[in-house]
């Protein structure tokens, strides 16, 4: 039963592996390909210009190569009109608070706190109608029809909050508190249009590495070293949470976003010129150290639990080119190529399903597992 239960633990920390890696190679996609700052783009505009495409979809097919056939055409011509219709978004983009965020010009945040787009916001609508009288709160009331009037949904829901609120501050927060909700559905949203390319990349490791679950069970299995070194590797992850999670649980642009607020908030505060291009150039210089570490730190992070597992003497990866070396009419009990192939194939899709269900999950259960062999060998040691 011990042995069961190892080779269990075994796969479990196979899966939780390759599981950061491909959260991992999933981040870094998404960092290069500004993939983040296309969807939060796309569900603002859904928000304050009326777009009724779904946000992330619409931002990809969007930095997609288009076709120069005449079928194209049209679609282009809507796109084009689409972005001109923009107006809120543009104008919301080009307000100081959400400019502050860009660490380049025309480079948009793909982060944006819900303090910032509350004071922007209010800001925008104050100004909708002039002459402004001073007061934010009644500018915000005067401003708000004309600013519904240019279309958006948020005129409403901004109407809304202002009716169940008597002071701006009051206004402010729970302008803030419906932002973040609706950038949890963002993020929904996000995660939903990515599970193809974590599937994809999930099964291109499990190609890559040779991750046969099929033929590794049997292996782990029956070589209680292999066994008893991931055990012990699993083990030390358990024990050490806190050195794991950041594996898996850091995200590259928030944590660049978050450095953009706390300074934005300090130049806020900051009187006279000399402070704020002093906080402007340690801003821009720490923003710099950060991407350029980033893909040099997260190669290290693959390398390293690549090393990890490798130590264990788990035998990943091709030893033999499988076309040449006659793999597949070789290799299995049955000796038939098409039958070995049907198994590999097997073991390589089950591999990588277990892949792409994420790090958090294998975690938790290589948690439990180890410690249900835990409480189960304790007698063993009672003297």
């Amino acid at each position: 039963m011990n042995a069961f239960l190892e080779t269990g633990i075994s796969l479990v920390l196979l899966f939780f592996v390759f599981s950061i890696i491909t959260y991992i190679i999933q981040e870094l996609i998404a960092v290069n390909l500004k993939f983040r700052s296309k969807m939060l783009w796309r569900s603002l505009e859904h928000l304050l210009d009326d777009n009724e495409q779904v946000p992330l979809r619409a931002s990809l097919l969007k930095a997609l190569p288009k076709d120069l056939s005449k079928t194209e055409e049209p679609a282009k011509a809507n796109d084009a009109e689409k972005k001109e219709e923009a107006v809120n978004t543009k104008h919301f983009y080009r307000h100081a608070q959400i400019v502050l965020l860009q660490r380049k010009p025309n480079r948009k945040p793909s982060y944006i706190p819900a303090a910032n787009f509350a004071l922007a916001i209010m800001d925008i609508v104050a100004g909708s109608k002039n002459p402004r009288t001073g007061n934010l709160y009644n500018d915000i009331k005067n401003g708000l029809q004309a600013y519904t009037d240019n279309g958006g949904k948020f005129g409403d829901v901004l109407k809304t909050l202002l009716e169940t609120s008597s002071t701006i501050q009051e206004l402010q927060t729970k302008i803030e508190a419906w932002y973040n909700r609706y950038m949890q559905r963002v993020t929904g949203w996000y995660e939903a249009h990515t599970v193809a390319s974590v599937r994809i990349i999930a099964l291109v490791l499990a190609l890559v590495f040779n991750v046969n679950v099929i033929s590794l069970s049997k292996t782990i299995y029956k070589d209680a070293g292999i066994r008893g070194r991931m055990v012990a590797m699993a083990e030390n992850m358990v024990n050490n949470a806190d050195s794991v999670l950041p594996y898996y649980s850091t995200v590259f642009e928030k944590k660049v976003e978050t450095r953009k607020q706390y300074y934005a908030e300090k130049m806020n505060s900051a009187t006279g010129d000399t402070a704020k291009k002093n906080l402007q150039t340690a801003m821009d210089r720490e923003l710099d150290s950060l991407a350029n570490n980033y893909d040099s730190v997260q190669r290290k992070k693959i390398s390293y639990l690549l090393t990890q597992l490798d130590s264990t003497g788990l035998p990943l990866g091709w030893s033999k080119n499988p076309v040449q070396s006659g793999y597949w009419e070789n290799q299995g009990p049955t000796k038939n190529g098409s039958w070995n192939f049907a198994l590999a194939l097997l073991g390589w899709l089950i591999a990588a399903g277990c892949f792409s269900m994420g790090a958090p999950f294998w975690f938790d259960m290589m948690g439990k597992l180890v410690n249900v062999r835990r409480s189960g060998i304790k007698p063993n040691n009672v003297k």
